[in-house]
């Protein structure tokens, strides 16, 4: 068995819509040695109000030619199958990022989980947040109809939609199905798509775990079989609250979705590999950009796992220990 290659994430906030700051990135990852990419759609401004910006799309894909990487592309973190209020624009938001994925030459697209509650209600005081277990099946369906939809479009340009785990949130309770493995497997065999299968966050997995006790390796074991594409990052296993959760001071304190290398926080990361038998995706670390200076590092550590799990083979001078 073999995986793909191992690629990094070009992160959204720090890109900020900078080609010039993606290519300087891009340049480095290929000197480190990764193999693939994840492109943000958002953090190149590809997408304006839902809408594909035709020139952007035609000046990333320029770009991107230039240098010898495959891409995966992660829609907008704020697209949400669920907000019904605005679901025409999110769903054209899905749609443009197909597009997108498409026009780069990418065969995975990562897609976050519905959200009964949005995470920018957090922020707002006094939101009302309950929501019944009827609410969250109305809203299940109306993510699954579309995904059924625009998975058929995808599949017509060689597109797999990957749909991402959640990680939980203290002052939500819940506010997303995807926090939980069970019910993310149970909403993709419902859509019921072979090109629709799910986007492993292992750093989410943990965080979950931890907060609703529950097996972490028995919970990666038990999605294996739908598992096309991964996303591994490191931390202690302790939420923070919402409106903290992008201030790197926390990081100090242990908390949050730290997006750290391999082997910086808890997360006991060969039993996970190991419990994953049959992946064939790419090994996608997503780290953020305060770590960029150890990517060496965790490219090796990233080889040296999927070694151990079987995934590669290489040369024994070239292994360190994890």
């Amino acid at each position: 068995m073999a995986i793909k290659g191992f690629g990094i994430n070009a992160d959204a906030s720090r890109l900020d819509g900078d080609l010039d700051l993606l290519r300087r990135d891009l340049r480095f990852f290929e000197e480190v040695g990764f193999e693939y990419v994840e492109i943000p759609v958002h953090g190149v401004d590809a997408i304006r109000n839902g809408q594909l910006v035709t020139r952007r799309v035609q000046e990333v894909n320029q770009l991107l030619k230039r240098f010898p990487f495959c891409y995966t592309v992660h829609a907008p973190n704020p697209l949400n199958l669920m907000n019904l209020e605005e679901l025409n624009m999110h769903k054209k938001m899905l749609l443009s990022s197909i597009q997108f994925a498409y026009a780069i030459g990418s065969e995975t697209l990562v897609y976050h989980c519905g959200r009964y509650v949005a995470e920018e209600e957090f922020l707002l005081p006094n939101q009302p947040r309950a929501i019944t277990y009827e609410m969250m099946d109305t809203l299940k369906q109306v993510e699954l109809e579309i995904l059924q939809e625009l998975a058929d479009y995808a599949a017509g340009l060689g597109i797999n939609i990957c749909i991402e785990n959640a990680r939980p949130y203290l002052d939500g309770s819940p506010y997303c199905y995807g926090e939980f493995l069970d019910q993310l497997v149970e909403q993709v065999k419902r859509i019921n798509k072979s090109n629709v299968g799910i986007n492993l966050d292992l750093g989410h997995a943990y965080l979950a775990s931890q907060f609703y006790c529950f097996d972490f390796v028995d919970a990666i074991e038990s999605v294996g079989p739908l598992v096309r594409h991964m996303h591994v990052h490191d931390n202690f296993g302790k939420l923070n609250s919402s409106f903290e959760r992008e201030q790197p001071e926390m990081v100090a304190a242990g908390r949050g979705d730290c997006h750290m290398p391999i082997g910086w926080g808890y997360i006991p990361f060969k039993k996970a590999i190991a419990a994953l038998r049959n992946y064939s995706g790419v090994f996608m670390l997503e780290l953020r950009p305060r770590y960029m200076q150890y990517c060496d590092e965790a490219l090796a550590q990233a080889k040296e796992l999927a070694l151990q799990a079987g995934w590669i083979e290489y040369p024994i001078e070239d292994r360190i220990k994890v």
